[in-house]
């Protein structure tokens, strides 16, 4: 998979923009491109793009699939209503419940409320629960983990991998600057914009896959694929 990604704005030349491109010897601003070379496996569901911010990351997600495909899962909540009655409206009571219990969301009084009356971290989860019983084909999810503290990260990736690949078909593509969540997601495969080097689950004979690690710290060194079969 080939993607040319591109921005293009004025090049300013206010008394500010020419005293910062003098002082820090930059020519422009207005431009900026870059070439993502991604071999994705033949068979995947699930997906993860980590990168610093600024990389490429979002623009990436919006040129993935053949179609734009990101998803929001902070917008369109009708703060009129409990975000029980909002999540998958058409769809089966268990289900709902389920899915907002599974993602760590398990405060039932929280369920009572609209979205807006809750805190972040709760938020997070919600649309979380939210993504999972909407189930679409093909979803791009911006600043995954990004708003909450790292334990509600960790286990809401947990939650929502698992949930995920209960939709043979699906596939799901998550943007984040975090490393953390690897271990728990478990996605079949890893993609660091920042070095566009790409990490994919390895297959055992037994046509099981194999555990997926980074390193930890935002410089990706030294990283270890592990091979602990699931």
């Amino acid at each position: 998979m080939r993607v040319e990604l591109q921005h293009t704005s004025s090049d300013f030349d206010s008394y500010r923009a020419a005293r910062v491109k003098s002082m820090f010897n930059a020519e422009s601003g207005c431009n900026w491109q870059k070439t993502i070379e991604i071999d994705l496996p033949e068979d995947w569901g699930l997906g993860l793009i980590v990168g610093q911010s600024g990389s490429g990351k979002t623009t990436l997600g919006k040129a993935f699939f053949a179609e734009n495909r990101m998803y929001d899962p902070y917008a369109g909540w009708d703060n009129s209503k409990p975000i029980v009655d909002c999540i998958n409206p058409e769809g089966g009571f268990n289900s709902v419940t389920a899915a907002l219990a599974g993602v760590g969301l398990g405060d039932v009084p929280s369920w009572l409320r609209p979205f807006g009356a809750l805190s972040n971290g709760q938020q997070f989860r919600a649309g979380l629960a939210r993504v999972i019983c909407e189930a679409p084909m093909e979803v791009v999810v911006d600043e995954f983990t990004s708003v909450v503290d790292r334990q509600i990260a960790k286990v809401g990736a947990l939650a929502f991998g698992k949930a995920w690949r209960r939709n043979k078909g699906h596939k799901a593509v998550l943007l984040s600057c975090h490393y953390d969540i690897i271990e728990w997601l478990q996605p079949d495969w890893v993609y660091n914009i920042d070095t566009n080097e790409l990490k994919k689950k390895l297959t055992s004979g037994k046509g099981r896959r194999s555990s997926l690690t980074f390193g930890r710290s935002a410089e990706v060194t030294g990283s270890i694929l592990k091979r602990i079969i699931i």
